[in-house]
């Protein structure tokens, strides 16, 4: 998925985010853990309490969400956030809309793995081509290729669309 989350996007279960060679992952057991190549560096100790997906809110806050509510919360509501990045640092930090940091996992180090020297490390894959078919829309595109319709951003972006909302039948979209 990246290393970012936007306003509006979430993780769900399995799903995960790299940054360099640290990776923040939705465990399938509802815990949120950032790992390196050795083990885990920070989690939210939420492990067997039903968590089903983590959202970065419109009102500010990141929240880990059951079926019947939250269940841990960064506390940031009523905060003008724009994403939550997993930086090469091993800090997890969410920003403000002005840069600003506003949460962290205060997991930084002064010695960060290099993505290339992890056995986690893979390559990118390859970006790919699409032609829009009549019905398509970009989220469903998104989630044909990731699993994931959240990352229609990243296909919008690569593919030079301005108004995401709008495709046409025949034009060619870039699927990094």
């Amino acid at each position: 998925m990246g290393d970012t989350l936007h306003v509006g996007d979430e993780l769900g279960l399995g799903q995960s985010l790299y940054g360099g060679a640290y990776t923040l992952t939705l465990q399938d057991d509802g815990n949120l853990v950032l790992s390196e190549p050795d083990g885990v560096v920070w989690a939210t100790n939420t492990h067997e309490q039903g968590v089903q997906r983590a959202v970065l809110q419109e009102d500010g806050n990141f929240v880990l969400y059951k079926d019947d509510g939250a269940v841990w919360a960064t506390d940031t509501n009523g905060k003008d956030v724009d994403r939550l990045v997993v930086q090469a640092d091993r800090n997890v930090v969410l920003y403000g809309k002005d840069g600003a940091p506003l949460w962290a996992s205060d997991t930084r180090t002064d010695d960060p793995i290099v993505a290339e020297e992890s056995a986690a490390a893979s390559p990118a894959p390859e970006a790919r081509t699409y032609t829009v078919e009549p019905g398509d829309t970009l989220w469903a595109v998104a989630e044909r290729f990731y699993g994931d319709g959240n990352r229609y951003r990243d296909i919008a972006a690569a593919s030079g669309i301005d108004n995401p909302d709008v495709v046409n039948v025949g034009q060619a979209l870039t699927i990094p």
